[in-house]
């Protein structure tokens, strides 16, 4: 059973990393660069949004000193379906979830804060998935590891029938592989990218290349 399991995910895999290796490549390269990061520079609200992200990414000082960090993650990526009860919650356990982020239990983190949340609405209290706030969150404290996973990705690599979780673990690993086998390709990305973006909205040393691969295929998913 473990065995066709693992099989099942590993053909995934294969398939997603072929599907990259279609879209970013030498002869694609241009379109990349001048189509879709250079959405993300140019679009306003996108633009508007890299301000948070960089302000926050890997920040525990901003993380730890603030009241309202999770009111402010959650205004500034839109997300939705999550009342004020819950993210006060949040706050109260901003260390443990922190810690748990840090040691990768992430498992426990997600069971615990995220994959079946109490969520109140005007009928009631709703039992939610939070998955999208739970990876997002993770990626800001382990940016080099994690992605920042949406649904659009998540369909875009045909995983729309798996957890969110378990398409945030395989797209992760995913992303690590293929940058690791194409570090010519992803170095030419950032020397390209910095020529059109003079202001370090993206190209700057914090992004990391698992970020470069969710802007790239945030528009891909998201055709504008």
């Amino acid at each position: 059973m473990i065995k066709v399991e693992m099989s099942y995910l590993e053909d995934l895999e294969k398939e997603i990393i072929k599907r990259i290796s279609e879209v970013i490549n030498e002869k694609t390269l241009s379109s990349v660069i001048n189509n879709d990061l250079a959405f993300h520079i140019k679009d306003k609200s996108s633009s508007n949004f890299q301000q948070f992200y960089f302000r926050s990414l890997n920040n525990p000082d901003f993380y730890f000193g603030s009241n309202d960090f999770f009111k402010q993650f959650k205004s500034n990526y839109s997300l939705q379906g999550i009342d004020n009860q819950y993210l006060e919650l949040l706050e109260k356990n901003k260390s443990e979830i922190y810690d748990l982020i840090k040691q990768n239990e992430l498992s426990k983190l997600y069971l615990k804060y995220f994959a079946k949340a109490q969520i109140k609405q005007k009928n009631g209290i709703v039992t939610k998935n939070l998955g999208s706030f739970f990876v997002k969150l993770v990626h800001t404290f382990q940016p080099n590891k994690y992605c920042a996973l949406d649904n659009p990705i998540k369909n875009y690599f045909g995983l729309m029938n798996e957890s969110f979780f378990i398409a945030f673990c395989i797209i992760s690993k995913v992303y690590r592989e293929w940058t690791k086998e194409n570090k010519n390709l992803v170095k030419k990305i950032r020397q390209r990218l910095k020529k059109i973006d003079k202001q370090g909205i993206i190209a700057n040393n914090e992004t990391t290349d698992l970020k470069l691969l969710d802007l790239i295929f945030w528009k891909k998913a998201n055709v504008l």
